[in-house]
């Protein structure tokens, strides 16, 4: 099912990576609108938006100098990131693959730990899902470089499975494998090809399969009627495990909408964007009666926090981010106005600075 905000989304990836300059160009800014304004709905157009960020010539121009590279600058940066990239990348292939991550002391491949379940700094992340190379394909288009992308997707659609004895984090699980499958599934299905032909020969929505496969086993995370927030960590194979952690962080229950929205768009099956939706209006609801803030921790059990330490870090900063960006990617003005309400309670409640506010 294609959406029109696919187009709104893809558009401002175009714009942004044929700049010359990071610079704002008002004239090509002022296409970009008008574009945009064609192209959404009636009811929450761009302009919506900008005027939210007050995005308009005049007070972009007084930062002009911050927000300036010269061409030179911005080529040697760029190059250089794109080298840093492609070492790493090279080297995961060269040293690691199949395994999730290279292990740079020693130089080899690293998965799961199964022999320590408890070692979550390891296990959160690592699948024995081809974390690396999965997480790299939309590098890999970004950069341009179709060639590889074409031949790591081959990888990915042959090889990849997520049927294994593996205990991680949701969030990770989420936000690294399932968003880069249904990115990577966006890109190759785009008729316009934004970033040269990453168009893969005979694709019968491999990425968006296993994108669907991944998500029905994080699925089993929600099963929980005590408090109706997930459970933070899933068996790939097996579902909860008997000894789940009780505790969560605000950004692990809260992250998620942005990826299951969209597949439930893709597949057309409401379920997906139905719990991530509730969970993030769940933890809204729980803010302080005073302050408006949240906390950072709650015990799964019972709702309550357990956490009492409101910021802008690590355990709550991703959960603001995807409220906005679910705003601008589905359109919904509901959570423009809690990305607001935070917003408004973070100016008035929280130190500038290192100290943190207590909810």
């Amino acid at each position: 099912m294609k959406l029109k905000i696919f187009n709104f989304v893809f558009l401002i990836t175009i714009f942004i990576s044929q700049s010359c300059t990071i610079r704002l160009d008002y004239t090509l800014y002022s296409q970009l609108i008008n574009d945009l304004q064609e192209r959404t709905s009636d009811k929450y157009t761009p302009e919506l938006i900008r005027n939210y960020f007050n995005l308009n010539q005049q007070s972009l121009k007084q930062f002009d100098e911050y927000l300036y590279f010269s061409e030179n600058e911005r080529n040697r940066l760029k190059n250089l990131a794109k080298e840093m990239f492609t070492f790493g990348y090279d080297n995961y292939l060269k040293h690691a693959y199949p395994q999730d991550e290279l292990d740079p002391i020693h130089c080899c491949g690293r998965g799961p730990d199964h022999l320590r379940p408890d070692n979550i700094n390891v296990n959160d992340a690592l699948g024995d899902y081809l974390l690396t190379l999965v997480d790299s394909l939309t590098s890999l288009i970004v950069f341009g470089n179709s060639t590889e992308f074409k031949r790591a997707s081959k990888l990915v659609i042959e090889n990849l499975s997520f049927d294994k004895n593996s205990t991680v984090q949701v969030f990770e699980a989420t936000i690294r494998i399932l968003g880069s499958l249904l990115s990577s599934h966006l890109i190759v299905t785009n008729e316009y090809q934004p970033f040269g032909d990453m168009k893969i020969e005979n694709y019968e929505n491999e990425f968006l399969n296993l994108a669907h496969d991944l998500a029905v086993r994080l699925l089993s995370a929600f099963n929980n009627e005590n408090s109706n927030l997930p459970y933070p960590r899933v068996n790939l194979k097996y579902g909860i495990p008997l000894n789940s952690y009780n505790h969560t962080c605000t950004s692990g229950a809260g992250t998620l909408v942005l990826e299951f929205g969209l597949l439930s768009y893709l597949l057309n099956d409401p379920i997906y964007e139905k719990v991530a939706r509730d969970v993030s209006e769940i933890i809204f609801k729980k803010r302080n009666p005073i302050t408006g803030l949240l906390g950072n921790e709650f015990n799964i059990r019972n709702g309550e926090w357990q956490g009492f330490m409101s910021g802008l870090g690590a355990g709550i900063d991703s959960y603001l981010e995807y409220l906005l960006k679910s705003f601008v990617l589905f359109g919904h003005k509901k959570e423009l106005n809690m990305f607001k309400e935070m917003k408004k309670s973070i100016k008035t409640y929280l130190r500038h600075g290192l100290v943190e506010q207590s909810v």
